[in-house]
């Protein structure tokens, strides 16, 4: 994942989540603690989407395994 791909929420089994399409802004890796496996995962990286005008989400930071590719950019 990177800047400018085009992203979805991944469906995590909630009925009726919104499934709009957004552009990823800005990757800010997450910090990795000496000694903390946990939080060597990339998979928890924030990730800034810009959802669309409007959207109740517009501009939400959001951890990289909860969403999924659609198109890179």
């Amino acid at each position: 994942m990177k800047v400018g791909d085009l992203v979805r929420q991944r469906d995590m089994g909630i009925p009726r989540q919104d499934k709009t399409i957004g552009i990823v802004m800005e990757i800010r890796p997450n910090p990795k603690p000496k000694g903390s496996p946990f939080h060597s995962n990339e998979l928890w990286d924030s990730i800034l989407v810009y959802w669309k005008q409007g959207h109740r989400m517009n501009e939400r930071w959001v951890v990289r395994g909860s969403l999924e590719v659609i198109s890179e950019g």
